[in-house]
């Protein structure tokens, strides 16, 4: 009798080993969006979880209050060696079932933004950069903690990431605010293209 008991013990035990190293062995959906580092020397310095029991965040429209459920987060901070941030990336993904909603929600917290602020929308973007769906607005002057917000989706992933581009004091890379765009750019083209491949080689 005992011997048949320690079997079932060990049996639970291994049941519960493979169903924790199973668990151990999925593949973070964030590591796509975690390991460029770019030519001039941007890269991620900071990581953190989206904090527990957070699952939603409000969003303002033209239309009114919006909740954006959230499946999972992550925010990125990207610095030049030696600088302030320079950009805050918030990569979210959303629940299946409220996905179309969702976005078409950020899309038009885009337009609550340019009608609420001394913004601009980024003409010059082309619909998609990498595979990503994009589009962006930036402050028409070099003032206030955040100079321009980025928008990237995903579709099959149902993810979103919003880049908040960082004012610093002083500035290092820019003075301007053509100087900034150009900055900007650099970063968009160069994180999107890393992350594009990195998602497509999982």
């Amino acid at each position: 009798m005992m011997k048949v008991a320690g079997n079932r013990v060990l049996a639970v035990f291994a049941a519960l080993l493979t169903a924790g190293l199973a668990v151990a062995q999925q593949p973070d959906p964030f590591q796509p969006y975690l390991g460029c580092r770019l030519p001039d020397g941007l890269s991620v310095v900071e990581t953190a979880l989206l904090a527990d029991g957070i699952t939603s965040r409000p969003l303002k429209t033209i239309l009114g209050s919006y909740s954006l459920n959230i499946v999972a987060g992550r925010r990125i901070m990207f610095a030049y060696p030696d600088e302030d941030f320079f950009a805050n990336l918030k990569v979210e993904i959303l629940p299946v079932a409220d996905y179309v909603n969702a976005k078409k929600a950020l899309q038009d917290n885009f337009d609550y933004l340019l009608a609420s602020g001394d913004n601009s929308r980024n003409y010059a973007l082309k619909p998609k950069l990498n595979g990503f769906e994009i589009e962006g607005l930036d402050r028409l002057k070099r003032e206030g903690g955040v100079l321009g917000i980025y928008l990237l989706l995903d579709d099959a992933r149902r993810t979103v990431t919003t880049i908040y581009f960082l004012n610093q004091e002083p500035p290092k890379r820019f003075k301007t605010m053509d100087e900034y765009a150009t900055v900007r750019d650099r970063f968009l083209n160069g994180y999107t293209a890393c992350t594009r491949k990195a998602l497509e080689s999982k």
